[in-house]
């Protein structure tokens, strides 16, 4: 049975005690925390469970806290699969994760690599940084919805001087942006400048990676006016980046090409979809259709090719989320 990540906030709490006061035990941390014993070991057995504690080998009868980077790399591998069976289930792991790598440098004992960045101003003025030095990609999550067209704007001419200088832009929003006016002008100019913009029906927090080496997400997910943690251990970057080319590989393409956002499937390129979708084999779905198995992947070929997917998985995702199937 897989282990849903999902941390309550007594959790967390108990979580940095652990690693700010490590020798605490449950009556320690429960004194601490003016809370019943009880409900202390109801959280040490949620992150034993989440591999975020683990027994002590020097005293087997209590809990030792778990390296933060060790953590999240096991957390992540526990996740795989649950993520690529569900893409919104996947949304709602992801902002847990990145919630939790916020937690990793709250404590008295910061981890390397993890810099608190106070207030928006900060934020602000880090970002235009690492966009002047950037020197290869930009991947962002923009959960927020429709911009401001102010904000668009501003946008638009600070991703050409970057695209200008040959740096790949790729961004994924959410699939409500599709309606907004003002988005789909900033996602034309985007793309029209080599830029690439994608959409999703759900996303974690807004995230920011700069050449596959620093990071930044929100100190508290639920208030970005807090701040934000500096990521550069390659530890924290690294589930980051397969986070991120998970919901991009599942995402729609938005502003490349009109035309596709407006094709409509025949029958049978649907009924195909929808069979393989159920687990058919070619020749198992071309029988079911009555035509031949080459016909079968000639037309399963020029889907995934329209859907600008790079395997049957990816397409049928995309099929989905279009309403195709």
């Amino acid at each position: 049975m897989s282990v849903t990540l999902c941390l309550e906030t007594l959790d967390q709490t108990v979580y940095e005690e652990m690693l700010s006061h490590t020798a605490l035990g449950v009556d320690e941390l429960a004194a601490k925390l003016d809370v019943e014993p009880d409900r202390i070991r109801d959280c040490l057995d949620r992150l034993f469970a989440l591999q975020l504690v683990q027994a002590s080998f020097e005293a087997p009868s209590r809990f030792t806290v778990v390296d933060p980077v060790l953590g999240m790399k096991r957390l992540l591998e526990q996740q795989h699969e649950e993520l690529v069976r569900s893409h919104r289930q996947a949304a709602g792991s992801q902002q847990a994760l990145i919630r939790i790598l916020a937690g990793a440098g709250g404590g008295a004992q910061q981890a390397d690599g993890v810099e608190r960045l106070a207030g928006l101003d900060s934020v602000q003025g880090r970002l235009e940084r690492l966009a002047l030095e950037a020197g290869d990609e930009i991947l962002t999550f923009m959960p927020g919805g429709p911009q401001s067209p102010a904000s668009l704007e501003a946008a638009v001419r600070n991703d050409a001087l970057v695209l200008q200088r040959g740096v790949a832009i790729r961004t994924i929003g959410l699939d409500s942006v599709r309606g907004d006016a003002a988005t789909l002008r900033y996602t034309r100019a985007l793309v029209g400048q080599g830029g690439e913009f994608r959409t999703a029906a759900a996303l974690p927090t807004r995230m920011v990676v700069v050449d596959r080496t620093y990071a930044l997400v929100p100190i508290d997910p639920a208030d970005s006016r807090k701040g934000a943690l500096f990521l550069s251990a390659p530890g924290m970057i690294a589930p980051l980046l397969a986070l991120f080319e998970r919901e991009w590989g599942a995402a729609v393409p938005l502003g490349s090409d009109p035309s596709d956002a407006s094709y409509v499937p025949s029958e049978q390129e649907r009924s195909l979809l929808a069979l393989l979708a159920q687990g058919h084999t070619d020749e198992s779905a071309a029988g079911q259709l009555h035509i031949s198995a080459r016909t079968a992947r000639r037309i399963m070929a020029a889907l995934i090719e329209r859907l600008g997917a790079r395997s049957r998985f990816e397409a049928g995702l995309r099929a989905a989320r279009l309403g195709w199937v």
